[in-house]
């Protein structure tokens, strides 16, 4: 069963808190911004014991109550989208699906690739390319799920989520340690039996679904 959350947050001009309350649902699991705004519900949620999964819905009254900046904002929901969470604006009647094809979610994507393009000129002004669009740890199990499915490749995968294979290689080393204790599991067996080929951890073609 899905789960609700409604952030909740009032600064001067905004919609009071007692206001936006008459808007939610019952069996919504409410938080008060308090201190801490938008960006750090997750962590407000987890000492709570409560943990956000894919397919469950934040909601916002309206982005005037958030005392973030614009690019903060942006990457805050942008993070939630990627873990397959829903996003619903209350006044506005906007919702945000996770779903690659989802119009807003893409143009939130765009507003936080431009930001970290606009970013990587400022930190690295030698290039004047910005910085490549990395991958984030968060997205591991999603990406381990899109490998997994059957007919897929590497290629695909990479590209799915706008990097080079060579980069979402390097990330699989990287954060994925089941991949990396299998790859040395299978050298020190090519160690063991000369004249058997290792066999790499990930190939670039069809995977096979997982027992």
């Amino acid at each position: 069963m899905s789960t609700t959350v409604a952030f909740i947050a009032e600064c001067q001009g905004s919609v009071t808190i007692d206001e936006q309350r008459a808007f939610l649902d019952p069996a919504d699991h409410v938080v008060v911004a308090g201190k801490k705004s938008f960006n750090k519900l997750t962590e407000m949620l987890a000492q709570g014991g409560v943990e956000l999964q894919r397919g469950d819905r934040v909601k916002l009254y309206d982005l005037s109550c958030i005392t973030l900046s614009t690019t903060t904002l942006v990457r805050a929901m942008s993070t939630l989208l990627r873990k397959g969470i829903v996003i619903e604006i209350i006044s506005s009647g906007i919702v945000v699906e996770p779903d690659a094809d989802d119009k807003v979610r893409a143009m939130l994507d765009a507003l936080d690739a431009h930001y970290r393009y606009l970013h990587g000129i400022k930190t690295h002004p030698a290039d004047r390319r910005g910085r490549r669009r990395l991958l984030d740890p968060e997205q591991l199990p999603q990406i381990r799920a899109e490998l997994e499915k059957p007919g897929v490749t590497a290629t695909k995968v990479a590209a799915s989520f706008g990097v080079a294979r060579s980069t979402l290689f390097n990330f699989l080393d990287r954060y994925d340690q089941d991949r990396r204790f299998a790859r040395d599991r299978k050298a020190d067996q090519a160690d063991a039996a000369p004249g058997d080929d290792a066999v790499p951890a990930l190939v670039d073609g069809p995977t096979q679904p997982a027992p």
